[in-house]
Order: structure tokens, then sequence, then C-alpha cells
């Protein structure tokens, strides 16, 4: 079965603060979907709290949002956070306060160290807070070509079933069993919204 294509809204941080000439970006990825045709994607980088929140903004509104589902956060991060710079954060609690009621049939997708290395309850109110289907992120620090594989395979997934209560469960049993143990090597953790529908099964 043939869906609809998921866009992806990425926001790129820096990866080296320390060098602005660095140019390590996650780019290719994106490209690489959208040459072979999964999905097409808009891409900014973010140097800023400020930026940031602008380009959240941008993406808040359903015009946006609603053609491009999956919101990417490539950032360096840190238990709870994801890092503009070496000392300025943003928390999950602030990009949930920010995007409340707004990611309603939504995936909030962190690429980062050690985002979701708290308590799942942390997660499960963000969820609950902004209204998106599912957040997935990484526990540990991870090697930056393994955890690009990866970032890779979960797009993939994405597109090949609808974002909804349904479509998702199948969409993170295909993560958790056709890319080998990948996802257990870097901890990535699926996190789906206890709040949606899910149809009963017939005893």
């Amino acid at each position: 079965m043939t869906y609809s294509k998921k866009g992806i809204y990425c926001l790129e941080g820096l990866w080296n603060h320390h060098d602005i000439q660095d140019e390590s970006t996650v780019l290719p990825i994106l490209d690489l979907l959208e040459k072979r045709n999964y999905c097409d994607y808009i891409y900014h980088d973010c140097a800023t709290k400020e930026e940031l929140e602008f380009f959240l903004e941008k993406w808040k509104r359903a015009s946006v949002s609603n053609k491009y589902p999956i919101l990417y956060l490539a950032f360096h991060g840190e238990e709870g956070s994801i890092c503009i710079t070496n000392d300025k954060k943003y928390t999950l609690n602030e990009l949930g306060d920010f995007l409340a009621g707004k990611c309603t049939g939504k995936i909030i997708y962190f690429g980062s160290c050690s985002t979701f290395n708290i308590d799942i309850r942390l997660i499960k109110n963000f969820l609950e807070k902004t209204g998106a289907i599912a957040a997935i992120g990484y526990k540990t620090e991870v090697d930056w070509i393994q955890s690009t594989a990866c970032d890779l395979f979960v797009f993939e997934a994405l597109q090949e079933d609808k974002l909804d209560s349904v479509g998702i469960k199948r969409i993170h049993k295909k993560i958790i069993t056709n890319y080998g143990n990948l996802h257990r090597i870097l901890d990535l953790r699926v996190v789906i919204n206890d709040r949606l529908h899910f149809p009963r099964k017939r005893k």
C-alpha cells in the first residue's frame, strides 16, 4: 500500500560551537530522501533560541505542519534538553510549552544525544501537552555515522504507514524489528502518546 508523503521540517543547530567553518550537517540525509522520492523537506539552521522559536512558529501553522508533519530537531543534546550552544539549552518542557496543542497528528524526532535519558513520564507529559502522536529520541551519546543511519531508517519507516493510532504502532514495530540491533545500540526510544485512541482487540 502506498501512503502520501510526509514532509520533514528540519531545524539544525551548530555542531561545532568553536569553529564556525565546520560544515557538519544532516542535509545529506534529507537530500537522499528527497532525491529518492520518499518525501520533501524544509531545512533551517538555528544558532540562537530566537531563531529556533522563529522557525518553530512557522512550523506551527497548519498550512506548513500538515504538509511537513515530522519535526526533526538536529542538535547536540543532554538529558531533557537540546543544546543551542554550549551554555544555552532548550528544555523539553520549554519546547512543550511553545508547541502546546499544535502537534496533533505530528511526530517530533530528536536527533540529539541523551535528550531522552529521562523519566518516561516527562516525555509522556510532553506528548500530552503538545498533542503529538509520538516522540522519538536517543537515551545515550551516539556516534555520528550510526545515528545518521538510524535517522534515515526511522524516516523511511515513517513514510510507510499512516500517522495515526494504528499506523504508529506498526511503524514502531518496523523500527525495532527491521533494522537489526541499531536501535538497541543507540538506545533509541519511541514513546507513543497514551492519549491516542487505540482500537480494542477482539477476544
